[in-house]
């Protein structure tokens, strides 16, 4: 029984040091835990060729046209400018006489890079657009990250600069980005054991 509960515990312990958060959102964008525009991710035993592969095959299981969504500096550095619709939720009051918080999907088009010495791979900050197709008015409409109103992330105001205006959107960006950047280390990790 107690073998059993270790195991599990272990198990347990693995997939959270997994799920690590690496970037938070702020007012300028996504920060590393130090501040800084990057996070290095130590793979100890693994040289620069074999990280390189790993997450460039991930990559092309990850995205229905590879060719379309990566560039590349050959064994030094992939791109990945992706697409997801409808990735975030903004929730946010418009202005005074709006009753309730509206709910509204925003696409997500995003660039992240990854570069490779033996050791390590580097994670650029992701830098990113979440756009939707507003039908009432024929044309797409962007939610920023700093502005006055409901219809942005952040308060822009003086007295209130870099308070959350959606927690929604907030939390959703931050888990979305993450969860990509665990979801290709992890996956890279496994993807050539077949």
């Amino acid at each position: 029984m107690n073998v059993k509960l270790s195991a599990i515990f272990i198990l347990l312990i693995a997939q959270v040091s997994l799920a690590q958060q690496h970037f938070t959102l702020t007012p300028e964008g996504f920060v590393a835990q130090d501040k800084s525009d990057y996070v290095v991710i130590e793979k100890p035993g693994k040289t620069q060729k074999e990280l390189y592969l790993s997450v460039l095959n991930t990559l092309n299981t990850m995205y229905k046209d590879p060719k379309e969504v990566l560039s590349l500096i050959e064994g030094e550095s992939i791109t990945v400018k992706g697409y997801e619709e409808n990735a975030i939720v903004h929730r946010a009051r418009p202005d005074i006489i709006s009753i309730g918080k509206p709910s509204y999907n925003y696409d997500v088009s995003y660039s992240i890079t990854f570069q490779f010495k033996d050791g390590k791979i580097r994670v650029n900050r992701p830098d990113f657009e979440c756009r939707r197709w507003w039908e009432n008015f024929g044309s797409w409409g962007s939610l920023p990250l700093l502005g006055k109103n409901g219809f942005s992330i952040f308060n822009s105001n003086k007295r209130k600069y870099g308070e959350i205006r959606s927690q929604e959107s907030y939390n959703g960006l931050i888990k979305y980005f993450n969860d990509l950047i665990n979801n290709i280390i992890q996956k890279s990790e496994t993807v050539n054991d077949w």
